[in-house]
């Protein structure tokens, strides 16, 4: 396998630092899709330009490190589902940004387990959904039930919103439906590829907010002076932070491997999807609990960048599956999209 970016990759990354340092907010959704972002997500056949692992794992790296929390995960799952299921000019809509879509998967009340609290009679909806990223902004919803993928325009009847600040910043809903016209796209598992592109999209973020946490905490480290000496200076801090390097390193590897077999065979492709978010995840954690102990008492301060880093950690972490979910699927072998 080959490590090193191409030119065209070189310059998606350079495109993404430029942009992400100018466009905040509101406007950077509309820059990323003028930019073709959004199209390099897809491949030539869902109506983008790229879609490999390597431009997926790298887009979703920038915006961690950045700390851009963007339902752009649901618009790349969303877009891939409906191209399958030939809905182009939807799709089409959603490469050039004038339509969002969200991804409706969490259910309240349970752990990553679907189709508990939402049941299907014909083609209609009644249920619920939770913490819906972007719900309030988008076009079309996905939806998915215990064994298939769901079409459902936001403006339908029957569906309810009550949307509210998200942790790891942005907004989100909880949804409810009553009886919600929708229409199949298709079985859960033939799509199995689009969700395993959603986990590396969650596990590329989540890599870039590790790597910016371990760097802010490194430069913390080297500038706040003890006994007049820079507090990396002592042994048992150095050996902290280098073990924190090693997990870094670990973690980048995890999704490398993923992005490397998304067009693998789905039993090797789900090996890597679950080895991958159960090693990313646990590195989250543990980069979060260590930064905040390296940095003392101004790591717990709202104020102090760090704080918005762990959140986005620990929201993507249970992103599709957390760690435990997906090692205990690993151990059992069984398959990432039952």
């Amino acid at each position: 396998m080959d490590f090193a970016l191409s030119d065209e990759h070189r310059m998606l990354q350079d495109t993404l630092r430029g942009l992400l340092t100018r466009h905040q907010g509101d406007d950077l959704w509309p820059a990323l899709a003028e930019a073709g972002v959004i199209g390099a997500l897809l491949t030539e056949d869902e109506g983008g330009f790229d879609g490999s692992g390597a431009a997926i794992a790298l887009t979703f790296e920038e915006l961690g490190r950045a700390g851009a929390s963007l339902p752009l995960v649901a618009a790349m799952i969303g877009a891939a589902a409906l191209a399958a299921a030939g809905q182009d000019d939807l799709v089409a809509e959603v490469t050039e940004g004038s339509a969002r879509l969200a991804f409706a998967d969490a259910e309240p009340g349970t752990r990553y387990d679907r189709g508990v609290t939402i049941r299907v009679e014909g083609d209609r909806l009644t249920g619920r959904k939770t913490m819906v990223a972007g719900a309030e902004d988008a076009r079309a919803i996905i939806v998915t039930t215990a064994d298939a993928l769901w079409l459902v325009d936001a403006k339908a009847s029957g569906l309810m919103l009550n949307a509210y600040p998200m942790m790891e910043g942005g907004r989100g809903a909880d949804l409810t439906f009553d009886a919600t016209p929708a229409t199949r796209l298709g079985a859960l598992s033939d799509f199995g590829g689009a969700l395993s592109r959603g986990v590396l999209g969650h596990s590329a973020f989540a890599l870039g907010g590790i790597i910016a946490a371990t760097e802010l905490t490194l430069d913390y480290l080297k500038t706040r002076k003890q006994f007049g000496r820079a507090i990396l200076e002592f042994q048992a801090l150095a050996h902290r932070v280098a073990d924190m390097a090693v997990e870094v390193e670990q973690a980048r590897s995890a999704v490398t491997n993923l992005s490397g077999h998304l067009t693998a065979d789905p039993a090797i492709r789900d090996r890597h999807v679950q080895a991958c978010k159960a090693t990313v995840g646990r590195v989250a954690r543990l980069v979060a609990e260590e930064s905040v102990q390296l940095h003392g008492g101004i790591g717990m301060t709202e104020e102090y960048a760090l704080a918005g880093m762990i959140r986005r950690l620990l929201a993507a972490d249970t992103a599709m599956g957390d760690a435990d979910y997906h090692l205990e699927r690993f151990a059992l072998g069984e398959p990432a999209w039952a």
